[in-house]
């Protein structure tokens, strides 16, 4: 054998192997393991979106630091239950400076209120891979109910076992929760997209 073939050979078994490792996530939620499962918060990114001067166009800004816990119900995923918290401190804006002002008194008030959380309520299946998570969310102390429309991504292989991928979007009203700061200009309906993965706890 040549070393060139050699080479070749190697190089495709090389490839065989990263294929396998990186396969299409099974998106049957039955496939994955019920249980308990933590926010990977290097995978986990909530986007805002708000009307900016009536609605020429919209403000987007981005919260970095997310926690929570994920009990999953493989065979019914409708009895499962989530809890996720947000840092209001992580909010991210592509405007030098404006991030702090975001997270200051006018506005988000991180110091008086320093978490976001959400906790799940009930879960309704619309389809094979998506459904209604209604919950509570707490936001400037104030809690109200908020649904979120989610699509289960698939299961996958964390490094020590299971890897649950979900998006979700919703919308609340900032009013709601007493935070009315500048309506009229900027938006009072808060768009939300949500891109999270859970590990499996073992």
């Amino acid at each position: 054998m040549t070393r060139t073939l050699r080479l070749v050979l190697c190089l495709a078994a090389a490839l065989a192997v990263s294929t396998a490792a990186h396969a299409a996530p099974d998106r049957n939620p039955a496939a994955a393991p019920s249980g308990d499962y933590a926010l990977d918060k290097r995978h986990a990114a909530l986007v805002i979106r708000i009307d900016h001067q009536g609605g020429v166009s919209k403000s987007v800004f981005r919260f970095d630091r997310l926690d929570g816990v994920l009990k999953w119900n493989g065979q019914k995923p409708e009895q499962s239950s989530l809890s996720v918290t947000i840092d209001p401190k992580s909010i991210v804006s592509n405007v030098a400076g404006f991030a702090d002002e975001l997270a200051g008194d006018k506005f988000l008030k991180s110091a008086q209120f320093p978490t976001i959380g959400f906790v799940s309520r009930t879960i309704t299946l619309d389809g094979p891979t998506s459904g209604k998570v209604a919950g509570d969310l707490t936001f400037l102390g104030v809690t109200k109910p908020v649904v979120l429309d989610v699509t289960f991504g698939g299961v996958g292989k964390a490094r020590d076992g299971a890897k649950l991928g979900f998006s979700a979007t919703g919308r609340f009203d900032r009013r709601d929760f007493g935070l009315t700061t500048l309506v009229g200009p900027v938006g009072a309906e808060v768009d939300v997209v949500i891109d999270i993965e859970f590990d499996q706890i073992k």
